[in-house]
């Protein structure tokens, strides 16, 4: 006979003690069923592991070159890492890139008053993916300020005499390197140093051999003995209106000069005064940097400050108010002892170092350039394998070109040609790197 507890039908002889092992035994063979096979949710492919990280510090801008331009610059991944920039049409969806060699571009061609996607990101030297995009970015093109400005192509360049001692390279050698830096630039205008009046291996002298190999547009303002201090310009695309030479006092072994000419860009019909200078060498050679200074480094440093100055009475007395660019080789840079003193007299005078480079500085003060290319390396190489930086973002200058006030630069660009380990591809055509910068003249 059955009973039951509490509504629930016990067996006869089947109590609690013996229940327990059976619940036991019904929750172990649960757990040790096998459960159902789990259909694995999609995952997206795993990225490449790309040797660089994605660049960073993107920035997209209208340029006051025209209103189809603008400007884009990001921080470096490194020395002779190249860069591929992809830009979006923001009306038409189009997009393009192209590949660069250092971190910024300028980008023309674009369409009027419109808004363009930018990205960037590393590549290899076969063109593939070596790091993932950027995050993307906007800008508008806009009309600037001076839409009938025409850009202009200056550089300042000390070529080194025709001495070859120390195992410098023969000017045999150095001349078409010296040409096709100049050419490769692309240059309306060279202010030249150490450009000497002395014959070469060729029979004409060593200015003159520079214009041959540039070709016959090629011209210099002026044919006297000015120790090595040029002008030469394009006639293709300058004329010159007027030019004049003045003996800086102070030196008489070289002596020192300041040439000077006004030309005219023949694509604006503007007018401006360029002036190319090369101040005193500190004694034996190098300049000396901060510190305490010898008496005979005090003497060079008051001289190269009292030839800068007369430098500045030179643009005051010709320019005839017109814009006026100053390129040349002032033997002095921001860690000169005491101090970058023809630096300090062209600043006080009004005119613009467009990178912003003054006494002691590791950044930027109050730079103008749009753009700048390897503005890192310093400007003397001296026949080393591979420019000297100091991982700022401007090196230690001796080599300069400056700007009045009214004057856009767009670009600023120490002239360096480098392999992809950060050396010079084939000897250097000079002890000095060459400087360029792209300016816009405004209307006077």
């Amino acid at each position: 006979m059955r009973s039951t507890r509490g509504g629930v039908r016990v067996r006869p002889g089947f109590g609690r003690e013996q229940r327990w092992p059976l619940l036991i035994a019904v929750v172990l063979a649960a757990l040790l069923v096998p459960a159902p096979l789990a259909i694995a949710e999609p995952t997206a492919p795993l990225r490449p592991a790309y040797p660089y990280a994605s660049p960073v510090g993107l920035d997209a801008s209208p340029s006051a070159g025209g209103a189809d331009t603008v400007v884009a610059t990001w921080q470096s991944r490194g020395t002779a890492v190249r860069y591929q920039v992809r830009w979006v049409n923001g009306r038409t969806g189009e997009a393009v890139s192209r590949i660069v060699n250092v971190p910024a571009t300028t980008i023309g061609g674009l369409w009027p008053n419109t808004r363009y996607y930018l990205r960037v990101r590393v590549v290899t030297a076969s063109g593939k993916a070596a790091s993932d995009w950027s995050p993307v970015v906007h800008t508008r093109t806009e009309l600037p300020d001076d839409p009938d400005a025409s850009r202009l192509r200056v550089a300042t360049f000390n070529i080194h005499n025709l001495k070859t001692t120390g195992g410098v390279k023969s000017w045999k050698v150095r001349r078409k390197l010296v040409a096709q830096t100049i050419r490769g630039e692309h240059l309306d205008l060279v202010g030249l140093q150490e450009a000497e009046a002395k014959k070469t291996s060729s029979g004409v002298a060593q200015y003159r051999d520079v214009l041959n190999q540039l070709g016959p547009s090629w011209r210099a303002t002026n044919a006297t003995n000015t120790a090595g201090t040029r002008i030469i310009y394009n006639s293709d695309t300058l004329t010159v209106t007027q030019q004049g030479t003045a003996r800086l006092s102070g030196s008489s072994n070289p002596k020192r000069f300041a040439t000077w000419a006004i030309f005219t860009q023949l694509s604006s019909g503007r007018s401006f005064f360029f002036v190319n200078t090369h101040l005193i060498q500190e004694p034996g050679g190098a300049v000396k940097s901060s510190g305490t200074c010898s008496g005979s480094a005090n003497k060079a440093y008051k001289i190269r400050k009292s030839q800068a100055s007369q430098v500045v009475a030179v643009i005051r007395a010709h320019s005839r108010n017109l814009p006026v660019v100053l390129t040349g080789d002032m033997n002095s840079h921001k860690f000169a002892c005491p101090n970058n003193g023809p630096y300090q007299v062209y600043r006080s005078a009004g005119l613009v170092d467009p990178i912003g480079n003054p006494d002691r500085s590791r950044s930027p003060v109050g730079a103008s350039t749009e753009l700048r290319i390897h503005t890192q390396y310093d400007t003397s190489n001296h026949y080393k394998s591979a420019p000297k930086s100091h991982g700022w973002v401007n090196g230690s200058n001796v080599d300069y070109v400056w700007v009045s006030k009214s004057v856009t630069t767009l670009v600023y660009e120490t002239v360096v040609n480098l392999n992809a380990a950060g050396r010079f591809v084939g000897p250097p055509p000079s002890d000095h790197n060459m400087i360029r910068a792209t300016v816009l003249i405004p209307a006077s």
